[in-house]
């Protein structure tokens, strides 16, 4: 399953177990917001940087990750970019990943 069906499927999910769930009262303190709700809003402020950093590590292949490391994934946008660095730290590559469709491109230094 694509990493896009992967989160549309949480959210589908998500948004039945919230709609199920009847929260009669809500106060301003965040102890009394069940976990599920608190999650389903952090799904809609947009993807994570750990949810990027996830799906960039499924689309590079196995032998990329074994040889070289991932710079840390910076928000830019409408893009997450990050970076395929070897162990000496020079970089080899950046990856674009579109935050609205879940797809990952190589692009040049």
């Amino acid at each position: 399953m694509k990493p896009k069906e992967q989160i549309l499927k949480f959210l589908q999910n998500t948004y039945r177990k919230v709609s199920d769930t009847k929260v009669s009262e809500k106060t301003a303190d965040t102890d009394n917001i069940s976990s599920d709700d608190e999650l389903f809003r952090e799904l809609f402020d947009g993807m994570s940087t750990g949810t990027a950093r996830i799906i960039i590590e499924r689309e590079v292949s196995r032998t990329i990750l074994e040889k070289f490391n991932i710079s840390p994934v910076e928000n830019k946008g409408r893009y997450y970019v990050a970076k395929i660095v070897r162990p000496d730290g020079s970089s080899i590559q950046r990856l674009l990943l579109d935050k609205q469709t879940g797809n990952v491109q190589m692009v040049g230094r």
